[in-house]
């Protein structure tokens, strides 16, 4: 099991999983819990220590600039998540709707296990990216998908995370912009409340 933090508000509530990004750690998102809807959240903590009270769901290799992320190390560190998700659920017996989501690091990582078709009843992706090896598969998702990014973010570059946001268009998927940078602004916040609203 991942090291976490949580607030249980109900067993039968819906339970938010929220993965923090890349040098951050579980305490970061939990702040969010007084914006958002009375519901069960979960934050789990990355497990590669990068010093500082920082951590990692997986290494950024760096290459004439461009960041490098292997892709398959993404998909496990996503098996982690899942199989910690389901030992929190059996411990405090949660079984209301989950809903997974993060920011940066952690929006791919979510983004990763909306691929694997991952069963949640919902997906909240913060300031993060389709890396380029999933852009020519398939994506069956039935879930409810809200996507947000900053127009003036300069650690993911908001064309990329628009270009891989027209991959995901369905009838329940909705991507947002903001005049932000690589954080989340009242609005963003706003919306993602508006979002959990209909668990």
């Amino acid at each position: 099991m991942l090291e976490h933090i949580y607030h249980i508000e109900h067993a039968q509530s819906p339970t938010l999983v929220l993965l923090h990004g890349y040098g951050s750690n579980m305490h970061d998102l939990f702040g969010l819990k007084p914006y958002l809807p009375p519901m069960n959240i979960l934050c789990l903590q990355a497990p590669k220590d990068i010093g500082m009270g920082g951590f990692a769901w997986y290494d950024i290799n760096w290459d004439n600039g461009n960041k490098i992320i292997d892709a398959e190390e993404v998909l496990s560190a996503a098996l982690r998540v899942e199989e910690s998700i389901t030992l929190w659920k059996e411990t405090h017996n949660i079984n209301g709707a989950i809903i997974c989501g993060g920011f940066s690091q952690g929006a791919i990582l979510s983004m990763a296990m909306l691929k694997g078709e991952y069963e949640a009843s919902g997906f909240v992706l913060m300031s993060g990216y389709m890396l380029p090896e999933w852009r020519n598969t398939d994506w069956n998702i039935s879930a409810p998908v809200l996507q947000t990014h900053g127009t003036m973010d300069h650690v993911i570059p908001y064309e990329w995370a628009e270009s891989g946001a027209k991959l995901l268009e369905h009838k329940d998927f909705e991507f947002k912009s903001y005049p932000m940078a690589h954080n989340l602004n009242p609005e963003c916040i706003e919306d993602v409340n508006r979002f959990l609203q209909q668990f």
